[in-house]
């Protein structure tokens, strides 16, 4: 049988930052940046990337950040596919899946000079470092419906390259639906209206009235589904992060769909 990776993309929640919440946890602890918080071993673990790899004893390569744009992570899967670590796996027939989440489009990736490196920078939180490209960027080079045609270009190359590189993928919408012109193949559609995980979640456990609210994940409440989910445990009171049993239930939506291919 042939060995299977599972390589994922995505922002916080792939990545699974705040995964070691625990219910009546006290903010300070819940935030302890050397502890829980952002603890790689934690998010390996209990992140529903984790549990997928577990339940299919399958290993996991994971380029998702905490606050990652989707800039950053194209340029990332790109990188991976252009290094020896992706040749080696390709030279000893191992089968790749490639598991990729889109975020927030008010999030970019740019080379900054006075940093000398590349910068991510999120539009909705404010920085002191990088206010004033943030603010430059915003007012003259942000248009969320040009971010998603350009979304649109970037997933159906990126299908035509998996598919001619053998390599299996599935697309999701993290927390915001996008209207992507055209279909995109390969895309996890639990709604065509409301698709993303975020959503789909509200949904199963209940929620009718859901608003058009577009989540930024800046620690805000800026969606009636993201104080519904909080209060039902699926995401924690502090960051809005799924809690392990948010990212237990987004294991299973994934898994419909991920199973068909393993």
């Amino acid at each position: 049988m042939r060995d299977i990776v599972l390589l994922t993309a995505g922002c916080s929640w792939t990545k699974g930052i705040g995964v070691g919440y625990e219910h009546g946890m006290s903010q300070a602890d819940s935030l302890d940046v050397n502890g829980i918080f952002w603890n790689n071993e934690i998010c390996d673990n209990l992140s529903f990337r984790g549990i997928l790899s577990k339940k299919y004893g399958i290993k996991n390569i994971n380029l998702s950040k905490g606050g990652a744009s989707n800039q950053q992570q194209f340029r990332l899967i790109k990188q991976f596919l252009s290094s020896s670590q992706y040749t080696q796996l390709v030279d000893a027939g191992t089968k790749i899946i490639v598991l990729h989440g889109i975020t927030s489009t008010a999030r970019n990736e740019v080379y900054l000079n006075r940093a000398g490196k590349m910068q991510n920078l999120m539009y909705n939180y404010h920085t002191e470092d990088f206010q004033d490209e943030i603010d430059i960027m915003i007012k003259y080079f942000y248009d969320h419906d040009n971010e998603v045609e350009r979304l649109t270009n970037e997933m159906n190359f990126m299908n035509q390259f998996y598919q001619a590189a053998g390599i299996d993928n599935l697309w999701f919408d993290t927390f915001n639906h996008h209207s992507y012109s055209g279909i995109i193949d390969n895309l996890i559609e639990t709604n065509p209206n409301r698709r993303d995980l975020l959503s789909t979640m509200a949904v199963n456990t209940g929620l009718v009235d859901m608003d058009n609210g577009y989540h930024k994940s800046t620690w805000e409440v800026d969606s009636n589904r993201v104080q519904y989910l909080t209060d039902k445990g699926l995401l924690n009171p502090f960051t809005y992060h799924p809690t392990k049993q948010g990212h237990k239930m987004i294991a299973n939506i994934i898994d419909l769909y991920l199973k068909e291919i393993i």
